[in-house]
This record gives structure tokens, sequence and C-alpha cells, in this order.
């Protein structure tokens, strides 16, 4: 195991963020069509999906800030999730589904943008 450790942890840390994101909102749209966990397949995809969704996100955590990669991994698995059940399940999408969707987007960036700064204060020394 420590010798797919070591090559997980050459992989560029914003892939394995991507990967784990995907993930979880695979796992997401398994769960919705596990029908509550009553279809065994459809259950333990939910399953492996969720437990690889958490294994890439722990190896991202050593690379990245935690808010910086929780914030991503959360907002952006938020939105595609959203995106997902307005496509195919038929959820609800208005006005207001649509702000909060732009809201979460802008706090992403908003996460993104602080953890450059902070970054780059500790290049120059400040």
């Amino acid at each position: 195991m420590n010798a797919i450790a070591e090559r997980i942890d050459r992989i560029n840390p914003y892939a394995l963020l991507g990967a784990s994101i995907a993930l979880e909102v695979a796992g997401a749209t398994l769960m919705k069509l596990s029908e509550g966990f009553s279809l065994l397949p459809f259950t333990l995809a939910t399953a492996a999906c969720y437990l690889a969704t958490f294994t890439l996100l722990t190896f991202t955590l050593k690379h990245l800030p935690l808010g910086l990669a929780y914030g991503i991994w959360g907002g952006v698995g938020t939105v595609g999730t959203a995106v997902i059940g307005i496509a195919l399940f038929g959820d609800p999408f208005g006005w207001a589904t649509c702000l909060g969707l732009a809201l979460v987007v802008g706090g992403i960036v908003l996460l993104n943008q602080g953890s450059k700064e902070a970054e780059a204060k500790e290049t120059v020394g400040v």
C-alpha cells in the first residue's frame, strides 16, 4: 500500500482534488439512484465512490490548505450535484437556485484568491 500512496503523492494535488470531486458528485447521484439504499448495486457503487473520494481528498490535503481544498471540494461538488439534479432528475431551478449557485462559485473564487495572497506573502516574507 505504501508504494501506491507514494505514486498518488506525486500526482498534482488539483488533479487529485478534481478526481475526488467527480467521485463525490457520482456518489451523490448514485445515492439518489439507490432509492434509500434499497437497490444493492447502486448502494455498493455509492459506498465505493465515497470511499474513493475521501481517500483522494486525504492525499490532496497533504499538499493544499484545508480551507481551500475543502471549500473547492464542497462548493464544486454542490454545484455539480445541483446541475445533475436539475438535468437528470428535474430538480427545481429558478432565480434563487441560480443566485445560490453563483454565490457558491463566487465563494470558491474568493477562497482561491485568499490562498494565493497568503502564499505570495509567505514568498515575500511579509
